[in-house]
């Protein structure tokens, strides 16, 4: 049926395939789905931002996600230093740029006194 009823070109020619993919890879409603569907079982139809979509969770696999989760973690930690040094840059950047002027006038200076 999802050779011919499938919008989505990319599953659509492998019959509804998606092979082994980590959960994470999919919207949320998605993701809901193929974690909590038990083995076997066929879906309701269900609604995601891609829209209509049924699913069958076929088989599951137990990842190592170690060097997975090491890769992410750089990731985050070399993206979130390089923000920092880019806003703090971004910041000089605006300073420098600014020119405040303070003007007196002899009446301010009546006033002040």
């Amino acid at each position: 049926m999802a050779e011919q009823y499938s919008q989505d070109p990319g599953s659509a020619v492998q019959g509804g395939e998606l092979g082994y993919q980590t959960p994470e890879l999919y919207v949320p409603e998605f993701k809901h789905q193929v974690e909590t569907l038990p083995i076997g079982q066929i879906s309701k139809p269900f609604k995601t931002v891609h829209g209509w979509h049924i699913v069958e969770v076929l088989d599951r696999r137990d990842v190592d996600k170690t060097g997975s989760a090491m890769q992410n973690r750089a990731y985050r930690i070399l993206f979130n230093r390089k923000f920092n040094e880019e806003a703090s840059a971004w910041i000089q950047e605006l300073r420098a740029s600014a020119f405040v002027e303070m003007v007196n006038s002899d009446e301010d200076e009546d006033n002040a006194n």
